[in-house]
């Protein structure tokens, strides 16, 4: 048997090793690479009432968060809110509490608000800053057969 890594030969029995998320059938010096697999002969087996149950295998977390955006005139809007409730810098640093040169570096547009910051600075001010980004495909294939891709418009897309 020849070593799925490097081609050589394997003298006795090979090594199961998970390189990168991928099971491999490695020799002894491309073992190092990645970490052993578990086989089902080697793993634990829990007994109850004379019957063997193997673990089960974790779900991967499939639901995709959506992604949270800072609109573009932060920082407008929240020097606007802000005068608004008649709230000074320092007294709007101190109910969200943060610095002060934080909340003058938002409201010059120096400083994009993380997440965390402007949540905070939405609830205050009652104002929204966040919005959710939308995956819009405006793609349209220059060439080729309806909905057919060209090496182009992959180039393109990966630009983007």
């Amino acid at each position: 048997m020849e070593c799925e890594v490097c081609g050589r030969k394997i003298w006795g029995k090979p090594h199961t090793t998970v390189i990168e998320g991928t099971e491999m059938k490695t020799c002894g010096r491309c073992a190092r690479f990645g970490r052993e697999a578990k086989t089902w002969s080697r793993l634990p087996k829990r007994e109850s009432a004379g019957r063997v149950s193997l673990p089960r295998k974790r779900r991967p977390y499939s639901r995709r968060l959506p992604e949270i955006e800072v609109v573009e005139d932060y920082s407008s809007i929240i020097r606007r809110a802000r005068e608004a409730k008649k709230l000074t810098q320092e007294e709007l640093g101190k109910r969200i509490n943060e610095k002060v040169s934080v909340i003058a570096r938002l409201e010059a547009g120096k400083m994009t608000p993380s997440v965390e910051i402007a949540r905070k600075l939405e609830r205050v001010l009652d104002i929204k800053l966040l919005e959710e980004v939308s995956e819009e495909e405006d793609f349209s294939p220059a060439s080729g057969a309806a909905g057919e891709l060209t090496i182009g418009d992959i180039i393109k897309i990966k630009k983007r």
